[in-house]
């Protein structure tokens, strides 16, 4: 299903309907669903943001981005590290919203291709058996068609972390 929505949303035919909520609850509703795989793992979490921060954008793309980003963030973390979730204002009535994670992080040489379709590093391959590089195609390529931007940043065998800009609401 991950490579027809990639398709649908190319081709215009996924509709996004902006909306206004607060992407504090669906940050932590997410984060509260992974409770068991972050107990498992022993990660601290930080979570820093304001109470209320609302948002202008299609919900359901965006909870699929911050799940996606989220997972991987686990996924890749070392055991007992550290994942934080930060949602701050920045200028032109944005937020930025950025998943960190200590861990095993990406090389500079896979770095560029991270949100490319069916791009997994050597090292990914081996460690995730499930899935075919599509779940950060899908971030992008969602982010994108919502008007905004999503950046990586790595060093690797140490940290890797994930921006993307939001509208805020009105």
């Amino acid at each position: 299903p991950q490579l027809l929505d990639i398709s649908r949303i190319e081709a215009g035919m996924r509709t996004f309907t902006p909306t206004d909520f607060d992407i504090c609850e669906v940050a932590r509703l997410i984060l509260i669903s992974f409770e068991s795989k972050i107990d498992k793992k022993r990660l601290e979490i930080e979570f820093e943001a304001e109470e209320h921060m609302p948002v202008h954008a299609d919900r359901d793309a965006i909870h699929q981005v911050l799940y996606n980003l989220i997972e991987n963030a686990i996924k890749f973390s070392r055991e007992g590290g550290r994942l934080s979730i930060s949602i701050k204002a920045s200028p032109k009535g944005k937020y930025t919203v950025r998943v960190y994670t200590e861990g095993e992080g990406i090389s500079q040489e896979d770095l560029p291709y991270v949100f490319d379709r069916f791009y997994k590093s050597d090292k990914s391959r081996g460690l995730d058996k499930v899935g075919v590089g599509l779940g950060l195609c899908i971030v992008k390529t969602m982010i994108s068609a919502s008007g905004e931007s999503i950046r990586a940043e790595s060093e690797e065998g140490k940290w890797c972390a994930f921006e993307f800009t939001i509208k805020r609401a009105e």
